[in-house]
């Protein structure tokens, strides 16, 4: 009898433990997720005060580097946002957000990373820090296993840091965060003479054959974000707004053309996602360009090249007459 009431009383206080770690965590930021949070404030607020019709930019930090928006105000006539911030958060936030700043009659861009279509909702370490201690309302809006997910996918160092609920300090340096963004969203200081050695260092590592991705491989493999992406397109449809997907700026390997299975990926895109309900302009391989292009990523273009890439966007927006 001893053994069972010790027993017990070890599972309670374990779970009371439990519970107030938990309860810890929620609304306890950390400073990594910082600068996310600030650029989708500015941004979100930025998209608030627009009363008429508009352009947003939905992606991750391709489009932050790679979109100009001023250019796609110019063509379009109409004010442009960019929202796009980090592609690790995943495709189900990065929605999110967009139907949280849309409006009947905006358009929205979406030049979606090609992992996001691969997205298979899993939620990542990067995701689960960000909502846990930054977003109630995104929290409170999933389903009691998606939660479950969240609490189980934490990882130590997190659970540590959410605990002793470190200085939330707003991002006044690094290449990431509003204090490098203009008043629509668009990433600055991100020109050839704002290279640091480490930037350089980088984007030699990701132009090695060894770093090019694999997503046609993993397209046969996986369930992906299909499903999910129809929805949306239904969402829009039902909310009076215009799609159109448009290729990710990437950092060109042969293997994506050499390589047949990786090869299809990219030329089947288009009509793959326009099936969706997703209008798609333009061919991925169109939009690839040579190391030179990158500023620390091999999605991250410089300055000058994003005007080069914003252009032949719109070239190819125009001669589709989509959204018109």
């Amino acid at each position: 009898m001893k053994f069972w009431i010790g027993f017990f009383t070890c599972i309670v206080t374990l779970s009371l433990v439990w519970i107030q770690g938990l309860t810890s965590q929620i609304g306890s930021a950390t400073p990594t997720s910082r600068w996310v949070f600030d650029a989708y404030q500015l941004k979100l607020q930025a998209a608030a005060k627009i009363t008429e019709p508009k352009v947003l930019v939905v992606a991750g930090s391709n489009a932050m580097f790679g979109i100009d928006s001023k250019q796609l105000s110019a063509y379009w006539q109409r004010p442009t946002i960019n929202l796009a911030v980090n592609a690790g958060l995943g495709l189900d936030y990065i929605l999110a957000q967009a139907k949280k700043a849309a409006r009947r009659g905006d358009i929205l861009i979406l030049p979606l990373e090609y992992a996001l279509y691969l997205d298979d909702g899993t939620a990542n370490s990067q995701i689960i820090d960000y909502v846990i201690g930054r977003d109630p309302i995104y929290w409170n809006s999933l389903t009691q296993y998606q939660k479950t997910q969240f609490i189980l996918g934490m990882a130590p160092e997190r659970w540590i840091q959410g605990l002793r609920q470190p200085i939330d300090s707003p991002v006044h340096s690094g290449t990431y965060g509003a204090h490098h963004l203009d008043s629509v969203g668009d990433q600055t200081f991100s020109g050839r003479e704002h290279q640091q050695e480490h930037d350089r260092a980088a984007i030699a590592i990701a132009a090695s054959p060894k770093k090019a991705w694999s997503y046609g491989a993993r397209a046969l493999q996986e369930n992906g974000a299909w499903k999910r992406l129809s929805q949306f397109s239904k969402w829009a449809r039902e909310n009076q707004l215009c799609l159109i997907a448009v290729p990710t700026a990437l950092l060109f390997h042969d293997s994506y053309k050499n390589s047949i299975v990786e090869r299809h990926f990219y030329e089947s895109l288009p009509d793959r996602v326009s099936s969706l309900g997703i209008p798609y302009v333009g061919k991925p391989f169109d939009f690839m360009y040579p190391a030179d292009h990158f500023f620390d990523t091999d999605h991250h273009l410089q300055n000058w090249a994003r005007a080069i890439h914003t252009q032949h966007l719109i070239e190819q927006l125009r001669q589709s007459r989509q959204c018109l």
